[in-house]
């Protein structure tokens, strides 16, 4: 098998159905982020997988402006396929110009089987694991008795969640108005709690173009009190990339009753899973949100980085 570096047309043309954050289209509508990007074929006698990277300050990283990059396939390779792979971006790495390699794989809810071997491949290789994420995921096929998976605690905050007059609001993501309107939400939350906001209005509105995704607001009494940004990044997965709420409503508990619309819409249109992001920052965990998150009755899967320098 060899590793052969081509345009994004031909990686495009590549691959089917794969997760959205590892497009060349995606890759594509990000490129300005870098100094340039490697499109890369494993190839023997068929294209076995592909990976985008990411070049800059001496560095390859795969993804270089997405939650996860990793590998991408037709048909799940062999474990000897999966080891050659990883060998070969190592060696990739020594015939480039830089100096460092990371690779931030999709949490294990996206794939499985794929992914333990993936990550059983790595650990057997000159990479290393630099630290694992926790990233927080809720099975749909647990929403009509999702009473069962909540805390006690969250059991009290949504009844009391229920008996506010909250209106659940789907809004349209063609109009950029609508857009802006649930991303000040956003917006409004993370000054407030002085959390870093990674994208732009602009970058959303460009980002829409190319990735099916849902805005929502939650409202009381005409006031837009809470949001959410989810975009459909695999067969049967959507992901909360946003969501929060404006101070002076907490008591009323919006949080948790936006987190049950949100259930509720993606059960009832055929979702099966919804990747709710993770809750660590390099490994470190914010445990306030872990906790939250588990008390909705979401579960874990792992996120692995691994590296490699020279």
């Amino acid at each position: 098998m060899e590793i052969k570096r081509v345009d994004s047309q031909k990686f495009a043309a590549s691959f089917g159905r794969i997760n959205v954050f590892n497009t060349a289209d995606f890759a594509q509508l990000n490129a300005g982020k870098c100094s340039q990007v490697h499109y890369l074929l494993f190839i023997d006698t068929k294209v076995r997988l592909g990976m985008i990277l990411g070049e800059r300050d001496q560095r390859l990283c795969s993804p270089f402006s997405s939650p996860f990059g990793g590998f991408v396939y037709n048909e799940e390779p062999r474990l000897e396929v999966l080891r050659e792979a990883v060998d070969l971006l190592a060696e990739y790495l020594n015939a480039s110009d830089c100096c460092e390699m990371t690779v931030t794989l999709p949490p294990m809810v996206y794939a499985q089987s794929f992914m333990a071997k993936v990550v059983a491949m790595f650990g057997r290789s000159q990479f290393e694991l630099s630290h694992t994420d926790l990233n927080y995921h809720y099975d749909l096929s647990r929403f009509d008795n999702c009473e069962d998976y909540l805390s006690r605690n969250a059991r009290k905050n949504l009844n009391r969640a229920k008996t506010v007059p909250f209106e659940f609001v789907r809004l349209n993501a063609r109009d950029d108005a609508q857009v802006a309107r649930a991303y000040e939400v956003i917006k409004a939350n993370r000054e407030s709690r002085g959390y870093p906001l990674r994208m732009s209005l602009d970058d959303v509105l460009r980002t829409i173009r190319i990735i099916d995704a849902d805005f929502f607001v939650l409202t009381l009494d005409g006031v837009d009190v809470a949001a959410a940004q989810v975009f459909h990044v695999a067969d049967g997965i959507a992901q909360v990339v946003y969501w929060g709420d404006v101070p002076g409503y907490g008591e009323m508990r919006p949080m948790n009753m936006l987190s049950y619309c949100l259930f509720e819409h993606y059960r009832n249109n055929g979702i099966k899973v919804l990747d709710i992001g993770p809750s660590t920052e390099h490994g470190e965990p914010n445990y306030g949100l872990c906790e939250f998150k588990e008390n909705l009755g979401c579960e874990i899967s792992l996120k692995h980085t691994f590296t490699l320098s020279i």
